[in-house]
Parts: C-alpha cells; sequence; structure tokens
C-alpha cells in the first residue's frame, strides 16, 4: 500500500505559508484514510478508488490543498522557438477562482471588439508587464484591477503555473492561479469596457465535467488543443484554454484525460 505524503521540505515552511500544522495533518490523514477505509471525508473531498481526492469546494481546507498541489508540482520547462527577430516581453494572466451563486468557479472575460488582438475572445485577466510593476505577479493583479476592478487586495494568490507564449512568439506569458476572498456577484462587477466586453464564470463542476471538453488538432501536427464548451454557449480555446487545462490537471490529478 503507498500512501502519498506532503512533501516534507513544504512542511518545514508550513509557518512562512500560513499553513497549521493542524490542517497540515488532517491532510495526511484524510488521505491516510482514504487508501484505507470507506469512512465519511470531509466534504471538500471527493473520494475515489485510486485514494486521490479531488477538489469539489473552495473551502479554506480545499484552497490550501489547492496550493500546495500547484507549488508541488514540477512546473513543465516547455521549450518553445520564440521570435529572434523581435525583444520578447513578457506578460501575466490571472486564473481567478471565486464563489459565485455560492459555487465554486472559475471566472472569465470577453476581450472588447476595439482591442487590436484576440477581439471577442474569452481570456483571463492580464497583460503585458509594465516597467512599475515589481513582479510577474504584481503585473497580474494590476490588470486584473484595470480589467474588471477587483483589488489586489481581495485576491489570494495560490501558485503559478508553467509560462506559455502568445501566439506569435513574440511574449513569454506567466499565469497566476488566485483566489477571490468574496463571492461575486457577475452582474455588479464593474469591468473595464476598453477592454473588456464582458465578464461569466463557469463552474468548477462543469470545467471538470469530461463532455464539457473535446480536442482539436493543429493543421500538419499531432499536437493536440483543448476546447471547453461552457453552458452560456461560449468556447474557451487558445492560450486561455491550455492554461486552464494545466492547471486543472494539477489540482485533480485523476481527472479524465
Amino acid at each position: 500500500m503507498i500512501i502519498k505524503q506532503l512533501n516534507p521540505s513544504y512542511l518545514k515552511n508550513i509557518k512562512s505559508k500560513k499553513i497549521s500544522t493542524t490542517l497540515i495533518t488532517n491532510l495526511q490523514q484524510n488521505q491516510y484514510r482514504s487508501h484505507t477505509s470507506n469512512s465519511s471525508l470531509p466534504l471538500y473531498y471527493n473520494n475515489n478508488n485510486n485514494g486521490m481526492m479531488d477538489i469539489t469546494d473552495f473551502s479554506s481546507e480545499s484552497i490550501e490543498l489547492i496550493r500546495y498541489r500547484l507549488n508541488s508540482c514540477n512546473k513543465l520547462n516547455y521549450k518553445f522557438n520564440y521570435d529572434t527577430t523581435k525583444k520578447v516581453g513578457e506578460a501575466a494572466v490571472l486564473m481567478p477562482l471565486c464563489i459565485v451563486n455560492g459555487k465554486p468557479s472559475v471566472l472569465f472575460t470577453i476581450r472588447s471588439m476595439s482591442l487590436k488582438t484576440h477581439t471577442g475572445e474569452v481570456s483571463f485577466p492580464g497583460g503585458k508587464r509594465d516597467l512599475t510593476d515589481l513582479s510577474l505577479e504584481s503585473t497580474a493583479l494590476r490588470e486584473t484591477y484595470e480589467e474588471i476592478g477587483i483589488p489586489p487586495s481581495q485576491i489570494e494568490i495560490l501558485g503559478q503555473d508553467s509560462i506559455m507564449p502568445n501566439k506569435d512568439r513574440t511574449m513569454k506569458v506567466y499565469p497566476f492561479v488566485g483566489f477571490i476572498k468574496y463571492p461575486i456577484d457577475i452582474s455588479k462587477i464593474n469591468f473595464n469596457h476598453d477592454e473588456v466586453k464582458g465578464v461569466f464564470s463557469v463552474t468548477l463542476k462543469d470545467l471538470l465535467n469530461h463532455d464539457n471538453r473535446k480536442w482539436g488538432r493543429f493543421s500538419n501536427s499531432k499536437l493536440k488543443y483543448p476546447i471547453f464548451e461552457a453552458q452560456n454557449g461560449f468556447k474557451i480555446w487558445g492560450l486561455t484554454a491550455f492554461i486552464l487545462e494545466n492547471v486543472l490537471r494539477k489540482i485533480n490529478p485523476l481527472r479524465k484525460s
């Protein structure tokens, strides 16, 4: 019997990450129980035959488990050929986890039709790094505030995903995952109409539903790309879908491929 333990080096940093030893102990005990019995587990775990636990809500315990999984997974060092004829820039986006109508969800924006690129496409809040940004994380938070009016003080950064290129290979995009600390009313989001056409959310349950995701294939290539179909008719694809797929795989390791 193999019991997956939490990384010892992670446990040493409990104080710096503000995670209680009681919570860590509970997580380990719950993982053990999921291997050894059918006893009831906390609501934030969805037990399965392999003894792993899926995230099913955004309770404080689940948020810490998401943080752990994001930071314990090895970030894939994708090797992309960037456009060497131009200076490669840096950008950052935020994948916002949130509570909408009492349900754990992910927040998305629809890009304004007045923008120069990717008009009308579904995306995460984000943009290019400014000289005044102290870090790429600061870029993601600043852009989120500028686009949808949610201040950094209301967002808890949980981790970072692998660096990805933009379509033209002229930009390194740094994805961050953050949790909006207060429930969201979509109708009351004061978004920037110059940059954003609209805002919507998709529940975590729907995003994890295998029936709501399909795969496309690039022409003359074996490489596939994910497409998420939301109930509101929007399609999530491109870089946003790649980031979404990567993060969902990390926080719910046994999700179907």
